[in-house]
């Protein structure tokens, strides 16, 4: 392997890589760092608040989350536009407490972040839990393979659901 240097400005997807070197070889905590980088608005918060570590090595460059720095700023009290938590959504926020969780940073109920999640981020949130839990190659399909704009259902399978209930 040669020596592969960082930069944090570089494209997104350059990122991806030296990222998951970081991650510790349990399914928990490469799902916490995937996690990390598919949730857009949180990873670019992360960059902004310089919670993505540049580890140099002799060997290969890595990035490593600082779970403890994000969690400190991100509890910031609310009320300056200028902090931390403000410019964090809510549904980022939830991204990176279950994150945190997922990682052995933190220790919080599912219940009390699963609420502010948006549907885009939930699917990220689900697959990381499904990937913690063993389910590798786990993805996530909200609507049950039907679109999302569907005007006869509330959600997964409600077409199917639907056909059951006309056939009785």
């Amino acid at each position: 392997m040669k020596n592969a240097r960082v930069d944090l400005s570089a494209d997104r997807a350059d990122l991806y890589e030296p990222l998951m070197r970081s991650a510790s070889p349990s399914c928990e905590g490469e799902a916490a760092v995937r996690l990390v980088f598919r949730v857009e608005a949180l990873w670019d918060w992360l960059l902004r608040w310089q919670c993505i570590k540049h580890v140099p090595t002799d060997r290969y460059d890595y990035l490593q989350v600082d779970f403890a720095k994000a969690l400190e700023l991100a509890r910031t009290v609310e009320g300056d536009p200028q902090n931390a938590r403000a410019q964090l959504d809510r549904s980022a926020r939830s991204a990176l407490m279950v994150a945190a969780n997922l990682a052995g940073a933190e220790q919080s109920s599912l219940r009390n972040v699963l609420y502010y999640l948006e549907e885009a981020d939930m699917r990220h949130v689900a697959e990381a839990m499904m990937f913690s839990a063993g389910f590798v190659d786990g993805t996530v399909d909200l609507w049950g393979g039907e679109g999302e704009d569907d005007s006869r259902g509330f959600g997964p399978n409600s077409r199917e659901q639907q056909e059951r209930w006309e056939e009785i």
